[in-house]
């Protein structure tokens, strides 16, 4: 099949089938026509009267016919970039990270939404990248690998041709500084601090107080950890099990449960069967971020994130502790390296269970 772009339309043309041509026949055909290209005969190939001009007549009916999406020249960045994330998102176990895909390209991408994929230079990409390379490093790094991703798929399919303007490397890292020195790191309470920080969350009564608490009795994320399910509990044996579609890894988790996350869950009202284990005050809704932000702030916490008390329980079972270090990247849902998970058939639940036993001592949970 020999295919070639023009003018935003995607050429293409047999070469004749196996074995009456053999591929030497198809490779000296090929050459022929990117001869005639190079000389300028690509215009008259496809006037009428050749076999390229009647491929092209034919796959154009065809498509009409099947009522295919817009000829590539007929594409806008932003109408390409909404079909994609559209049909490419889906594996994204957050919601959160799939809006702000599409909010993170209607902002940002505005100096060539409108134009052309055909279209698009470095130039087009820098435009957008400049305003907020070194004001928003990492705004700018997730808009340019966005960007980059989906001129990508455009090219894949035929919709553009050449050099990704959006390319990091050996383009757009020869004429933007490398901002990842720039990039911060969740900030974490020292766990040092958790004992009293707990204290004062058992004082307060709210949804808010009692969800982070589970969150950081169980080392997991924000998401998961305010996203819990009651289906998702099994009370009799301690262990919370997530599914793969809210793991980051899209792997599924086991979370042993200390017996202060129990005693949480049981003031929760643990005989319900299904739903958010904590609501928020819109019955079957899970508890917001927002609201465990607001909490913290009024705690006096408000320099630290959620994210961050994962790494407190990391920093404490590396600094204060002689539990394996696998031990404690397994209760992060964290991927071990190839040797070490070959050695660990399973996530070692009840090993882990020791370890979260300890953590909710430490902080004083219970």
């Amino acid at each position: 099949m020999f295919m070639k772009q023009f003018e935003g339309r995607r050429l293409s043309l047999g070469l004749g089938s196996f074995p009456e041509t053999s591929l030497a026949d198809a490779r000296k055909k090929a050459a022929n026509l990117r001869q005639e290209i190079v000389e300028g005969d690509l215009p008259r190939l496809l006037a009428g009267g050749s076999k390229l001009s009647e491929a092209l007549q034919t796959q154009e009916r065809r498509q009409a016919e099947q009522g295919q999406l817009p000829q590539p020249k007929d594409y806008t960045f932003s109408t390409f970039a909404v079909e994609w994330m559209n049909k490419n998102l889906v594996h994204l176990s957050s919601e959160k990270v799939r809006k702000n895909w599409y909010s993170t390209i209607e902002r940002y991408a505005k100096p060539i939404s409108e134009m052309s994929l055909t279209d698009i230079q470095t130039s087009d990409i820098l435009a957008c990248l400049n305003p907020i390379w070194q004001s928003k490093p990492e705004t700018g790094r997730r808009v340019q690998g966005r960007i980059e991703r989906i001129l990508a798929a455009a090219e894949v399919l035929g919709y553009r041709e050449g050099k990704n303007p959006a390319q990091w490397r050996n383009n757009l890292d020869l004429v933007l500084p490398n901002m990842r020195y720039a990039r911060k790191h969740f900030s974490a309470m020292p766990y040092a601090e958790l004992p009293n920080f707990i204290k004062a969350l058992r004082e307060n009564q709210s949804c808010a107080s009692r969800s982070l608490q589970f969150i950081i009795l169980t080392a997991a994320r924000s998401g998961e950890g305010r996203g819990a399910l009651w289906q998702e509990i099994d009370l009799r044996n301690a262990v919370w099990s997530i599914p793969p579609e809210r793991m980051k890894a899209r792997k599924p988790h086991r979370v042993p449960l200390s017996d202060s996350c129990l005693a949480i869950l049981e003031n929760l009202g643990s005989g319900a069967q299904e739903g958010p284990v904590i609501q928020a005050q819109r019955p079957g809704r899970p508890i917001s971020e927002t609201a465990i932000r607001n909490l913290m702030t009024r705690l006096g916490a408000k320099a630290y994130t959620i994210h961050g008390f994962r790494s407190s329980f990391r920093d404490w079972a590396g600094n204060a502790t002689e539990f394996p270090r696998e031990l404690a990247e397994e209760a992060l849902a964290h991927q071990l390296n190839a040797v070490e998970a070959a050695y660990r058939r399973d996530q070692a639940v009840e090993r882990r269970r020791v370890v979260m036993e300890a953590w909710a001592d430490f902080i004083g949970g219970g």
